[in-house]
């Protein structure tokens, strides 16, 4: 009964239905992911919220025992290739415990990418001239909008340039595409601009938002802020009452966090039809960087480099408002 409209919005929406959000109001959302946005915490963190309810992912302490890479024992080939390719040569006990089965992914997100718009691709090559391409991330904050910019930038080469966020403003509604410039879109042509749009699973992006808000989210108490990510009040005993909560991409008041995320997103669904983009998931980039950024990279003409780098630290950098992200 609770969350029901919620329910019902999330299932109007084709981009949050790849993310298995008809179960979202079947989880109890009062977790949090530890840790920094590294390789190895990115991801535990993305799947021990589901199949560790109540484990913590904290950062191993200084003493822990440390196990080498090639000597870990019963994990997954395809995981082991991903901590390999991230050039980490060792992880504590604690860590190694944590790792995630390759099962518990693909029950999760399949076992390859799922990107939405790959048939605007060849639409947008045809538009463009490719030295007046212009490419780069949009999405909600902390869905890996600068890992999929740092990805691009570092993986593929294009005669245009990759921009760090859409000149509307990454974090900005679909309907704001030619009626806003950010700061940093002065003399962009917004219809020569390819987005590649990122989405989080829910359940992961509002623990990532409870704990890190960037200054753009506020509560109407301290209380609701305290209990964050949970969406229905405690406190209340005779009747089912939301959170509500106002994120600044526009200062709308939204009955909830996942309403917020819902009402993002459902902008983005309108607008797809109209303009050339394609739709990324995070976790994509966690288990799947190499190939994604391959795709994205061809997508709009562009040659990718012959050594595939990862980005090995937090994608977000650790000053102004990312600091402690």
């Amino acid at each position: 009964r609770r969350l029901s409209s919620s329910n019902r919005s999330c299932r109007d929406f084709s981009y949050i239905a790849i993310l298995l959000c008809s179960s979202m109001v079947l989880f109890n959302v009062g977790l949090y992911i530890g840790g920094n946005s590294s390789s190895f915490n990115e991801i535990t963190g993305t799947i021990s919220i589901y199949s560790k309810a109540g484990a913590s992912t904290s950062n191993s302490s200084s003493s822990s025992k440390q196990i080498e890479i090639s000597n870990l024992k019963n994990t997954n080939e395809h995981i082991l290739r991903i901590l390999d390719n991230a050039k980490l040569t060792s992880i504590s006990e604690e860590q190694a415990t944590q790792l995630p089965t390759w099962k518990d992914i693909t029950s999760m997100y399949g076992d390859k990418p799922v990107i939405h718009g790959l048939e605007t691709c060849e639409q947008y090559r045809k538009m463009v001239k490719p030295e007046d391409r212009t490419i780069g991330p949009a999405g909600l904050f902390n869905t890996g909008t600068n890992l999929i910019w740092k990805m691009m930038t570092n993986n593929c080469n294009i005669d245009g340039e990759i921009l760090w966020q859409a000149p509307w403003g990454k974090h900005s509604f679909a309907s704001n595409r030619l009626k806003r410039v950010a700061w940093s879109g002065e003399g962009i042509n917004q219809t020569e601009f390819f987005p590649f749009v990122m989405i989080k699973d829910p359940f992961s992006w509002m623990n990532s938002q409870c704990r890190h808000g960037y200054g753009v989210t506020f509560w109407n108490s301290d209380y609701d802020e305290k209990h964050c990510p949970k969406l229905i009040r405690e406190n209340i005993r005779d009747r089912d009452e939301t959170v509500p909560m106002t994120l600044f991409t526009g200062g709308k008041t939204h009955d909830s966090l996942l309403d917020a995320y819902n009402y993002w997103y459902g902008e983005w669904e309108a607008e797809r039809t109209k303009f050339p983009h394609l739709s990324i998931r995070y976790e994509d980039l966690l288990f799947h960087g190499k190939e994604v950024s391959r795709i994205a990279c061809e997508c709009v003409g562009g040659n990718v480099t012959t050594e595939f780098q990862y980005e090995l630290g937090s994608a977000k950098g650790s000053d102004g408002s990312h600091e402690g992200a």
